[in-house]
């Protein structure tokens, strides 16, 4: 299956080969490259690495034709139409502007800068040279996450239908509650602290690598606009090493546009009468936790009037996901918000559960190694609309705009420098 958010917004299928070439030679890029053996009209052309050593190796456990031992060789291939950076996050910026200097499109890996000045100013590049600039932000385009967005207001739409929307019942109205956390034990993963996980100047610290993901989970019903409120802290080791933060947690608030409520609290006014007032359902707030210090249970959860929605585990990659429905009035357990003795069967809750199984390699992908992270298969959904975009001479992601890119790096930088005071 493959998502189709893209196609909803008018985008056309069209057989369009895409080149691509990967910078990096490391986990993600390995299983980048296995997901795009998965899709028909994805061919990876080159491989670039720092030594033409590792790019020779790499290129031969994926039969790629051309390995480079530079950057600049694979950004000035004329046989790469799209260059797909897995680099260091430090070098994101600087193998980005090299690429979009040679004439290529790109897709970096999130975080797509270390700075929202740095990402701004490769969406701006782009946008000068007609090329596709995109950040990584795979979650966003797995089928999971694509039929949440169409149960909730996103951008604070109310309950009625927004004219160019596909209507999707139930919907659980405006978003009011967030949860989310992506947390894992860091020592499964590298030495402490050692690791690129953890070195500060390696791009390390879980602010870099996991806190992307629960900030995107918190925008995801408000699409560019940024939190009113931001309050963060976090544990950042003490010692010899230039270590980065090993966890955070944080809470938001968020102003939603909200005329459903704005109509009653002018109506309440009207009437003088304050005990009428609604309550201030203007406003959202999410809080979340993220780090190495033990594996969470990364689910995300988004609570509105009309009900809950749990994007599960793994959150980051779901492929699943559960709405409890409710009447406004009820509470979840099927109990009213008055205290009646009557039949409560119309006020119960009501589960659905959806599943979006991942494409099952092919043989070509298990015979070079199969994938090393979890659900990297859904690579092929990310990768499928960047070539969509493309082909129709669309150079965002409208899953993942440049705005909210870059007020998501915005974000990230304030609570570090919360937690860094």
């Amino acid at each position: 299956m493959i998502d189709e958010y893209d196609v909803k917004l008018g985008y056309r299928q069209h057989p369009l080969l895409l080149r691509w070439g990967l910078l990096a030679t490391g986990k993600v890029a390995h299983d980048f490259a296995q997901a795009l053996k998965f899709l028909p009209h994805h061919t990876i052309t080159a491989v670039g690495s720092r030594t033409i050593e590792r790019a020779e190796w790499f290129a031969r456990r994926h039969a790629i034709p051309t390995a480079h031992g530079t950057y600049e060789e694979l950004g000035s291939d004329p046989n790469v139409d799209i260059v797909y950076i897995a680099s260091l996050h430090p070098d994101h910026k600087d193998h980005a502007v090299m690429a979009l200097n040679s004439g290529k499109h790109v897709l970096v890996e999130k975080p797509m800068t270390m700075s929202a000045e740095d990402a701004q100013l490769l969406y701006d590049l782009g946008k000068e040279k007609r090329l596709f600039v995109g950040e990584g932000m795979w979650t966003r385009f797995f089928p999971a996450v694509e039929w949440t967005r169409s149960r909730i207001g996103v951008g604070g739409c109310n309950d009625d239908d927004n004219e160019g929307e596909v209507v999707a019942e139930p919907k659980i109205g405006n978003v009011r509650v967030i949860q989310a956390d992506f947390s894992i034990d860091g020592e499964d993963v590298g030495p402490y602290p050692t690791d690129s996980l953890y070195a500060k100047e390696l791009g390390g610290g879980s602010a870099w690598t996991m806190l992307p993901y629960v900030v995107g989970a918190f925008s995801l019903p408000f699409g560019s606009r940024e939190p009113d409120r931001i309050t963060a802290n976090g544990i950042i080791p003490d010692g010899d090493y230039d270590v980065g933060d090993v966890a955070i947690g944080m809470t938001m608030t968020f102003t939603i546009d909200d005329n459903e409520s704005h109509q009653q609290q002018q109506s309440a006014s009207r009437e003088n009468n304050i005990d009428s007032r609604p309550p201030p359902r203007n406003k959202a707030i999410a809080s979340g936790v993220v780090g190495y210090l033990a594996e969470s249970s990364e689910v995300t959860m988004y609570a509105g009037k009309r009900g809950r929605i749990l994007v599960n585990a793994p959150a980051h990659c779901p492929t699943s996901a559960t709405l409890i429905s409710k009447p406004i009035g009820s509470r979840g357990n099927g109990a009213t918000s008055s205290d009646s003795g009557g039949d409560s069967s119309s006020s119960n809750p009501t589960t659905m559960h959806v599943q979006f199984p991942l494409p099952l390699p092919s043989k070509a992908i298990l015979d070079s190694g199969g994938v090393q992270l979890p659900n990297s298969m859904g690579f092929v959904y990310e990768a499928e609309a960047v070539r969509r975009l493309i082909s129709a001479k669309s150079y965002t992601f409208p899953q993942w705009t440049p705005e909210e890119s870059v007020g998501s790096i915005r974000t990230i930088e304030q609570m570090l420098n919360q937690i860094n005071q």
